[in-house]
C-alpha cells in the first residue's frame, strides 16, 4: 500500500510495553497528537497515522531539529505502543476505511498536506505561540499545530467543533504535569490513549 513514503523503515523498538488495556484503546486509520516525555523542557509533539489493519503499526510524522535547520522526518513505526518516551496518543480523527483505494489515496493526499506546512518561524502559519528561542523561535508544537490546522482546512479531519488551540491546550493537560522539566528523565509509567 501506498501510505506515506520513508526514507525506509525504521521500527521502533524498546523493551518498555504500554500495558494491554492502553494498547487495545489505539484504532486502526486515525490520526494521533503524540507526547514523547521531555528531554530538557517540553514534551516533544507529532503526528502518528495509524495502518487500516494494524493499530500499533503506521506513520509518525514530526518536527526535528538538526544541524541548525528545522526538516520533517517521516518515520515507519512496527508498534508504537513499546515507544519508551511515548506518553500519550490523543485521537485527532478516525478515516473512512471503507474501499483499500480509498485509504491508499487519504494516505497520499494527507503526505503532500503534511509536506506543504511551513517550517521555521518566519514561515509559520500561527504566529500568536513564541517558539523554543534556542532553536531559532520555532519548534515541533508549533508545527504540529500548523499541521493539524492545515489538514482540518483541507477536509481531512473534523475537529468536532473544537480548535486547534483547544485540542492543544486539552492534550497537553493530560500529558502530565503542566512544568515538564520537572517530569525530564522520570518514568510516566507507561503510555496512555485517549480516543
Amino acid at each position: 500500500m501506498a501510505y506515506l513514503s520513508s526514507a525506509g523503515p525504521r521500527p521502533t523498538s524498546n523493551s518498555t510495553r504500554a500495558s494491554n488495556s492502553e494498547a487495545t484503546k489505539i484504532l486502526p486509520n486515525t490520526l494521533y497528537l503524540t507526547f514523547n516525555a521531555p528531554q530538557v523542557d517540553e514534551y516533544h509533539r507529532g503526528l502518528f497515522l495509524t495502518y487500516p489493519k494494524s493499530t500499533t503499526s503506521g506513520i509518525l510524522v514530526h518536527a526535528i531539529y538538526v544541524d541548525s535547520k528545522w526538516g520533517l522526518e517521516k518515520r515507519v513505526t512496527k508498534d508504537i505502543s513499546s515507544a519508551k518516551s511515548l506518553v500519550l496518543l490523543y485521537r485527532i480523527h478516525t478515516f473512512d476505511d471503507s474501499t483499500a483505494s480509498n485509504v491508499d489515496k487519504q494516505f497520499c493526499d494527507i503526505e503532500q498536506v503534511l509536506e506543504r506546512v511551513p517550517m521555521g518561524s518566519e514561515v509559520r502559519e500561527n504566529k500568536g505561540k513564541k517558539g523554543n528561542p534556542a532553536l531559532g523561535g520555532y519548534d515541533c508544537v508549533i508545527w504540529t499545530g500548523d499541521a493539524i490546522r492545515a489538514l482540518a482546512r483541507e477536509g481531512f479531519v473534523d475537529l468536532r467543533g473544537r480548535s486547534v488551540e483547544q485540542i492543544m491546550d486539552e492534550s497537553r493537560s493530560l500529558a502530565g504535569p503542566q512544568d515538564a522539566k520537572t517530569m525530564v528523565g522520570k518514568d510516566f509509567g507507561g503510555l496512555k490513549v485517549v480516543v
